[in-house]
């Protein structure tokens, strides 16, 4: 028997290849370029003589947000807990479920690019099982903000269009990954089927509609085609929409607690 593994671009070619790593380094650039004008426009803000934020370099800045960002107010959706605790939960799905897919997928693009040959036997398999049970929890989150809005109910929020817009945008990135690797699945019948319970079932619902080979794999290249650019153009839309207000959050947060923390000190000097 075969050692668990996977072809990272199965039944894709090397044009195709070429052009996603060209739009990956886009994405990244222009993520990095429209993150910098962020920064930038919060490092002018000198009007207050006790703020914080404009005595911090970019570099400071930046540890100060990834600081609130993995601590556990944040993990734990701690603020959204006092007032409901299902959204808190599936704030965490959503939270939670996109860091570990965010790691995994630079795990893996690591051991490809690097060669490092460590995503096989059993420890490829428990990695492929906490990817897909991420997924998963990522999805359900997903769909619960996305009924939330839609659906009337007594707490419904009221949202601009670009608060849905990123949710949907999440979901295509979501479904077509677990499309992707459904397909894969329905190909090759993997022993333990990759410990991929979510994958498994995307993988029965393609082995009911399409039964030709020939039609799976070229469906797979159309998938793995959409799924890379709405991943890629996701990443690059990121400092431009509403969502970078995650990062200020947590840098005012930050500030705000300093400066407390200050202003005490100088109460008991």
């Amino acid at each position: 028997m075969l050692e668990p593994s996977r072809e990272v671009f199965w039944n894709i070619s090397t044009s195709l290849r070429m052009i996603f790593y060209i739009f990956s380094a886009i994405a990244v650039a222009i993520f990095l370029i429209g993150s910098w004008l962020k920064i930038s426009t919060w490092l002018k803000g000198k009007d207050d003589p006790h703020d914080i934020i404009s005595k911090k370099s970019a570099l400071g800045l930046i540890k100060m947000s990834l600081s609130y960002i993995f601590s556990k107010d944040c993990l734990l959706a701690k603020r959204v807990m006092g007032r409901s605790r299902l959204r808190a939960i599936m704030l965490i799905f959503v939270y939670w479920g996109f860091i570990v897919l965010f790691i995994g997928t630079l795990i893996v693009a690591a051991d490809y690019d690097l060669n490092l040959n460590i995503l096989k036997g059993w420890f490829y398999l428990y990695f492929s099982l906490i990817l897909d049970i991420a997924g998963g929890l990522l999805l359900t989150g997903l769909l619960f903000f996305i009924l939330r809005r839609f659906l009337p109910s007594r707490d419904a929020v009221i949202s601009g269009w670009e608060d849905i817009v990123v949710l949907i945008f999440m979901l295509i990135i979501v479904l077509t990954g677990f499309s992707v690797e459904g397909i894969r699945l329905a190909r090759f019948k993997p022993h333990l089927m990759d410990l991929s319970p979510v994958g498994a079932i995307f993988s029965s619902v393609f082995k009911n509609l399409i039964s030709d080979q020939s039609s799976l794999e070229s469906f797979y290249r159309i998938l793995w085609v959409a799924h890379a650019l709405s991943a890629l153009s996701f990443i690059a839309y990121i400092p431009f929409s509403k969502q970078f207000h995650m990062f200020a959050a947590q840098i005012t947060t930050s500030e705000a607690a300093m400066r407390e923390s200050a202003l005490t000190g100088i109460v008991h000097e």
